[in-house]
């Protein structure tokens, strides 16, 4: 454990972590030689916290269930050794992430925080292109990362998000980033204020549950449309996922005919109402927003196929 008058941040980099959009040495990381550099050029953090630079991935591609993983299991090399954590993510799946780490965290003493700045491309620093250049410098990526690793060390525990000033619990952000609106839990400003409860820093042994089931049958349900048309069930399938794109009494009939040509043991879980929960086989599914009640299914059929105890995560 990090001494008391010295603390210890480990930052994990997974995209967004464009300062400036020049892209000399130091700007951005998109390879694990660019930490070393990134973090010289960010020394302002040295004065809250000393750095170490984990790289996971480059941001630049998709991010998902795989990179989440590395991540979780990145922390828990790192736990007993630092203070808290900084998982420099790509801006726009910040909201995903959150919401992933924060249920496969199921017992969480130190502070994970996420943060990102903008990635702006090769196309987007042409000449004519100064609106899209600016978005680094108007956003503030260097003062958001000093923020989270001011909230990395503080007394405060559990996955949240660190946007500009604000701080978010990870589990409630909702997205896109340039419109975030989630549970504030405080402010940074010449320090940090929480607002109302928070879970603070606890000894407790870290417990990381990251089984994703990811083969599943993603079905949306459109009102006129023959749902039995849009199921296909590849080989390997473990459940559909059903949802509409808002709450109708129709979606109890469209659950009849998804039930009617999925087998019997496969179970159909249903986003967008649970009026149709009791049906044989059916487990509704309650979460902010559809990505985050999918990644909640995938997380929840990673750890049982049992339907009784599908529910109960689900709920």
């Amino acid at each position: 454990m990090a001494t008391a008058s010295r603390k210890t941040v480990a930052m994990l980099f997974l995209g967004g972590a464009t300062i400036d959009e020049r892209n000399r040495l130091g700007d951005t990381v998109t390879k694990a030689a660019h930490v070393k550099p990134w973090l010289k050029a960010m020394s302002e953090m040295d004065i809250i916290a000393e750095t170490q630079g984990v790289f996971i991935a480059s941001g630049i591609a998709a991010v998902g269930v795989p990179e989440w993983q590395q991540v979780a299991e990145a922390i828990r090399e790192l736990y007993d050794e630092v203070d808290g954590f900084v998982i420099v993510h790509q801006l726009e799946t910040i909201p995903a992430a959150a919401t992933a780490l924060s249920l496969m965290f199921t017992s969480l003493g130190k502070p994970v925080v996420l943060c990102g700045s903008a990635l702006v491309s090769l196309e987007e620093r042409s000449p004519g292109r100064r609106s899209i250049k600016n978005v680094v410098a108007d956003f503030g990526a260097k003062a958001s990362f000093i923020n989270a690793v001011q909230v990395a060390v503080s007394d405060i525990s559990g996955v949240v998000v660190v946007y500009g000033s604000h701080i978010y619990r990870g589990n409630t952000v909702v997205g896109p980033m340039t419109a975030v609106h989630g549970d504030i839990l405080g402010k940074i400003d010449f320090g940090i204020r929480f607002f109302g409860h928070h879970d603070a820093r606890h000894g407790r042994a870290l417990k990381i549950v990251s089984s994703f089931a990811t083969n599943i049958d993603v079905v949306e349900y459109l009102p006129g449309v023959d749902v039995r048309h849009l199921v296909h069930i590849p080989r390997g399938t473990v459940a559909v996922f059903l949802t509409a794109p808002e709450a109708t009494q129709a979606l109890s009939n469209a659950v009849i005919q998804v039930r009617a040509v999925v087998p019997e043991t496969m179970p159909v879980i249903l986003y967008g109402s649970d009026s149709s929960g009791t049906m044989s086989g059916v487990c509704p599914v309650r979460a902010l927003s559809r990505s985050a009640a999918l990644l909640k299914t995938m997380w929840a059929l990673g750890q049982t196929s049992d339907l009784k105890k599908l529910r109960k995560l689900l709920s």
